[in-house]
């Protein structure tokens, strides 16, 4: 429970207790002038202080309440309704229908504040103080007081006092059905969020998986069609190399000398071909250097303006670097740029970097995101991140990414 919730019951707490308060001291006023005008009885006199020191007991429930206590305060509030119910339905037997109502009280007002066994305790003694209530009422009357009374004042008595009760158990009753009805929408509300997020995670997953296969299937076709078939002429090459060392050696040198650089493009392409995997340089040296490294390989003028970034886990490192990678790539192939800003920067517990171009943007909200959009977007947002894509037609396109994280510890070898 929160404390705004704590304070909200302990307000609605304070307010019953003040009515329940204020119509025993009116109880209380009440008897008092019918034993001066009317019923000059013992018991009444007795019953009038009883009912001044059930207000008393309930009073006292204010001072836990001032601390937060709601359960200690509820339980002098049932005291109190329990005690002097039992007691006035016992000493003025015509009284029991009210005493019922007034025993019945702790129980209703504690099914909006108390909860589990407690709650049941509550409910029970309730039941058995009303059952207690409606047996002293009808079975016995050893003070006499009902027959001393004269019945127009018993009426009167059920007339004014009845309202009051019943109003304070309505009152209650009403305050409980709208509380359940709030926590109910609440929970409406919660499922609908989840069947929301759970379907958004259904999509993602989807489009990992579809991600994943995508990119399979990229790096076993540009490898059988670039370094493969690059290794396999160097292996017929080196096989023709044996057959023309046997008949023409002084050929072979340049022939080798050909190979040497055949392999040496295969040995570069590898690297591009692993565009999207996680680079050697990320691992190595850190987001900082992996950035400068990808902005290196842009064909664009890309100005550079990194922050100390500090060393992060591998997760936030990659999903900010592909983010980077995305972000050039897009500028490269679409946004017919001259020129790029790369940034990014630690700010208090975000980490983020962005990717600004001067080309011709578009429109953001007739074009859709891309599969590589979706695809870093879900991957920053895996981690608590996200992605904010702002554009224009005709006035460039910037991404951005961030990700929360913890203060990292400085790194030495954090560049630009």
């Amino acid at each position: 429970m929160t404390p705004d919730d704590v304070g909200t019951q302990a307000a609605w707490l304070r307010t019953i207790i003040l009515v329940d308060v204020a119509t025993a001291m009116a109880a209380t006023i009440f008897l008092v002038v019918v034993y001066v005008s009317v019923v000059a009885s013992p018991y009444l006199a007795l019953l009038s202080v009883m009912v001044a020191a059930s207000g008393g007991l309930m009073a006292a429930g204010l001072r836990p309440l001032r601390r937060g206590d709601i359960g200690t305060a509820t339980l002098w509030l049932a005291v109190a309704n329990w005690g002097i119910a039992i007691s006035a339905g016992a000493i003025a037997t015509f009284a029991w229908p009210l005493m019922m109502l007034a025993a019945l009280l702790p129980s209703v007002l504690a099914a909006s504040l108390i909860s589990g066994r407690q709650l049941a305790w509550y409910v029970v003694t309730s039941v058995a103080v009303s059952l207690g209530v409606v047996l002293a009422g009808l079975l016995q009357d050893f003070s006499g007081l009902t027959e001393e009374t004269p019945e127009w004042l018993r009426d009167l008595v059920l007339i004014v006092f009845a309202p009051a009760m019943v109003g304070l158990l309505a009152l209650v009753a009403l305050r409980n059905g709208v509380s359940m009805q709030g926590v109910l929408a609440s929970v409406i509300a919660s499922r609908a969020a989840l069947a929301d997020q759970a379907d958004e995670l259904r999509r993602s997953r989807a489009r990992v998986v579809a991600a994943t296969d995508r990119e399979r299937r990229r790096i076993e076709r540009d490898l059988h069609d670039g370094a493969q078939q690059r290794l396999i002429g160097i292996g017929i090459g080196l096989s023709r190399a044996r057959d023309t060392c046997r008949s023409d050696p002084g050929l072979v040198p340049g022939m080798l000398e050909g190979l040497r650089r055949e392999l040496r493009v295969a040995h570069d392409e590898l690297p591009d071909l692993a565009q999207g995997v996680y680079p050697p340089v990320l691992t190595e040296h850190g987001l900082g250097p992996a950035l400068q490294s990808a902005a290196d390989r842009c064909p664009l003028a890309v100005t550079v303006a990194l922050g100390p970034l500090g060393r992060h886990s591998a997760d936030v490192e990659a999903a900010l670097y592909f983010c980077c990678v995305e972000g050039l790539q897009n500028a490269v192939k679409h946004a017919e740029a001259t020129s790029i800003v790369l940034a990014g920067g630690l700010d208090a517990a975000t980490l983020w970097i962005s990717v600004t171009d001067d080309g011709v943007g578009f429109d953001a909200a007739a074009a859709p995101a891309g599969r590589g959009i979706l695809n870093i977007q879900d991957r920053l947002g895996s981690i608590g991140g996200g992605l904010e894509l702002s554009t224009a037609r005709g006035g460039g396109a910037a991404v951005r990414g961030w990700v929360p994280v913890p203060a990292p510890e400085p790194s030495p070898k954090t560049g630009q």
